[in-house]
């Protein structure tokens, strides 16, 4: 494997709707590409395919394991994984985020169902990300399911209540969760269909028992990060770590903060592995304060993660992202975003040469409907009209110049 280290938004919104008011689907008449086969690695702030070329992660998000003996979320009109696998490709996704709990390597059913997705995707060129999500999630609550309460990656053992946060009795300790991930890791090493791991989903600090970004304290999750990322490279070295800023509502990081690393920047044993993360939602679904769209956000997206970009630092990973699309709001909402993402947004990032847009993982997969997000596929199996003009925008051309019409 080598790893080399030295239309503008409302035309596109409008011939999407053409497109899809005329019967047809935007993935057969502007497909996103697939990613190349093999290993991707990281240059400034770019990601790379094997030959240095200039890639971008356009996934869509699959709920998984979230919750203990749970399975992956296939909902729509495809048959079995493959089925699902085939629909996802033909959308134009070249990749799928798909989250995993600590019990998961416990439950042999579950791993089974991880084979065969991987297996599927595998044979359609579809790569995987896999997240691990929390802990001790249970059915009854599904709000834990999403985002652990205690905020931390642990949930028993110095720095923890005994807890997650829900009233379970952690059984997860901060070695343990190490341990797990490189067993969970090293199932999956040498397959290049496994593209990356994000090693914790939404930590957070305004919680009872925050997660801190240094300190050296049990909770300190930078620390976290460097060992066991670190972990996961020596059994698993192909693979990209994810890293995902801190979440912290007393401050407003509701998408979480990497300001942090100016002072304290996550260091690998590779540093060509390294990708960080944040999840950005509208207010409808993340109630965060100030600005959704226009100005007040792109300026709140270059402080909070941004500059990572702009100066070339490292890549950053859009690792959720998405809503029903159905409101005013959501839509202004999405068209900033992307327009960020794809260097269209002034003051944001900008990209040049073969130089590829910010990468992202849509949320979320299937036919959802009556939750926001409903998922970004109808009850007729095409995607939904709403989202589609915003999906369009973040999937893989490498033809495409940054910045284009």
């Amino acid at each position: 494997m080598k790893c080399s280290h030295p239309p503008g938004f409302l035309g596109l919104v409008g011939a999407a709707f053409a497109m899809f008011a005329s019967g047809s689907t935007l993935a057969a008449d502007s497909p996103g590409a697939l990613l190349p086969a093999g290993f991707l690695c990281t240059r400034g702030s770019q990601i790379v395919g094997p030959d240095g070329a200039p890639v971008r992660i356009a996934s869509v998000g699959l709920t998984g394991m979230n919750v203990v003996g749970g399975r992956l979320q296939l909902a729509g009109p495809f048959k079995g994984i493959d089925g699902h696998v085939a629909a996802i490709q033909a959308m134009g996704f070249n990749c799928v985020r798909v989250d995993w709990i600590d019990r998961t390597l416990d439950d042999p059913g579950g791993m089974a169902q991880l084979d065969a997705f991987v297996a599927a995707c595998e044979k359609a060129r579809i790569k995987v990300i896999f997240d691990n999500h929390n802990n001790e999630a249970t059915p009854a609550d599904w709000e834990n399911a999403a985002q652990q309460k205690n905020g931390l990656w642990f949930d028993t053992g110095p720095g923890t209540d005994g807890t997650d946060g829900a009233g379970n009795r952690g059984t997860i300790s901060a070695t343990r969760f190490q341990q797990d991930w490189v067993t969970f890791a090293r199932r999956w090493a040498g397959n290049s269909t496994v593209i990356g791991f994000d090693l914790r989903n939404e930590p957070c600090a305004h919680t009872k028992t925050p997660a801190l970004w240094g300190g050296k304290g049990p909770t300190d999750i930078h620390v976290m990060y460097e060992a066991v990322g670190n972990a996961i490279l020596a059994v698993n070295p192909d693979a990209l770590i994810i890293c995902e800023a801190v979440i912290n509502y007393k401050t407003g990081a509701y998408e979480g903060d990497l300001s942090v690393v100016h002072s304290l920047p996550i260091v690998l044993s590779n540093p060509a592995k390294l990708v960080y993360s944040v999840h950005e939602y509208p207010k409808e679904i993340g109630a965060y304060p100030g600005p959704e769209s226009g100005p007040g956000y792109i300026a709140r997206m270059n402080k909070r993660w941004g500059w990572l970009i702009t100066e070339n630092v490292a890549p950053v990973w859009i690792g959720e992202m998405g809503a029903s699309m159905r409101s005013a709001a959501s839509k202004a909402w999405g068209q900033t975003l992307l327009d960020y993402l794809n260097g269209k947004a002034p003051d944001g990032p900008a990209f040049s040469g073969t130089q590829q847009p910010l990468g992202g993982d849509w949320w979320a997969w299937g036919c959802l409907t009556g939750q926001n997000p409903n998922g970004c596929v109808g009850e007729d199996g095409q995607m939904r009209p709403e989202q589609a003009p915003f999906i369009h925008q973040m999937l893989f051309h490498p033809s495409a110049r940054p910045g284009s019409d």
